[in-house]
């Protein structure tokens, strides 16, 4: 694709969404000049890290290989 028929795409989806948290993100990333910015979580994903360290510190965890393993085993289903 060509950039501007990138951009006419770009353009057209944001006028199409009314995602406001979308939007704060592209505008974010569009108004990086190469400064190093800080991220901000939404309180959507500070909880799921807090869950995430609360069952890491009780030890509920998983290996990467049972994740894997598991996986596939549903994939097959």
């Amino acid at each position: 694709m060509k950039t501007i028929e990138l951009q006419e795409s770009i353009i057209h989806k944001v006028r199409g969404t009314n995602d406001e948290e979308l939007l704060n993100y592209v505008n974010q990333l569009l108004n990086n000049d190469g400064e190093k910015r800080t991220y901000q979580l939404s309180d959507f994903e500070k909880t799921l890290i807090a869950e995430s360290k609360a069952d890491y510190l009780l030890g509920k965890t998983i290996s990467n290989e049972d994740v894997f393993n598991q996986n596939e085993k549903w994939l097959a289903e």
